[in-house]
């Protein structure tokens, strides 16, 4: 496995992928729905996978002595190892966006909720699009898509969420709860909590899911016929 991670690495990483690390300085940018920023993250794995199908990179390595699903689990981790750079590098500039920008009113601040819905995107757009391309990879544009849709709906749904409850927190108490407790940089020791826990929920759906979408994705190559 660890050769085949560093074949990954030398024959398989794209420009895209460092460059796209520097979205993560959106979070640096007043009013703004950051989680956008987490989705560049997933536009770079797509143009990796968009330059090893013209490659032929699949055919190449599923011809290696190795096993055919040792080759679905390389690239889900090395596009987990991706995943987790970008997640590392929100976390400084959580806590810059809390010294900078204390308070967005476009959605979610930066905070430790940000980053548990951070993996929550990476988990979608693992599960729409990774098992569909090891099944067919040619159908990777309408997957890609798919994904697409996707995770702008979470992003939607989060942000929106976020947004209302800045603009009621005056009217509804359990809005006012969400402001002074997971969306905003923890101040007391009940925020950290929540938030804390917000953040192993996160976690645990990155984890789970990546496993399922792992064992998904090595179910359906090995009914290809290469």
């Amino acid at each position: 496995m660890k050769q085949l991670l560093y074949k990954e690495y030398k024959l398989c990483m794209v420009g895209m992928v460092p460059l796209f690390y520097l979205f993560a300085l959106m979070l640096l940018i007043p009013s703004y729905p950051y989680l956008v920023a987490a989705f560049f993250t997933c536009n770079s794995i797509f143009f990796l996978f968009k330059q090893s199908v013209v490659n032929g990179d699949l055919l190449f390595t599923a011809l290696l002595p190795v096993a055919k699903g040792d080759v679905v689990r390389a690239r889900v981790r090395f596009v987990i190892i991706i995943q987790m750079i970008m997640f590392l590098l929100f976390i400084p500039l959580c806590y810059a966006n809390h010294l900078l920008v204390p308070r967005n009113p476009a959605g979610t601040d930066g905070s430790l909720t940000f980053l548990a819905a951070a993996l929550v995107l990476f988990t979608i757009f693992n599960g729409t699009f990774l098992p569909g391309f090891y099944r067919n990879e040619h159908k990777m544009d309408k997957l890609f898509l798919i994904s697409l849709i996707a995770v702008f709906g979470w992003i939607i749904l989060w942000e929106g969420f976020m947004i209302t409850a800045g603009a009621a927190e005056r009217l509804v108490p359990f809005f006012a709860w969400v402001e002074t407790h997971l969306d905003c940089w923890p101040a007391t020791s009940e925020a950290w909590t929540v938030q804390l826990v917000a953040l192993a929920i996160g976690a645990l759906v990155y984890v789970v899911g990546n496993i399922l979408i792992t064992r998904k994705a090595v179910r359906n190559f090995e009914q290809v016929d290469l």
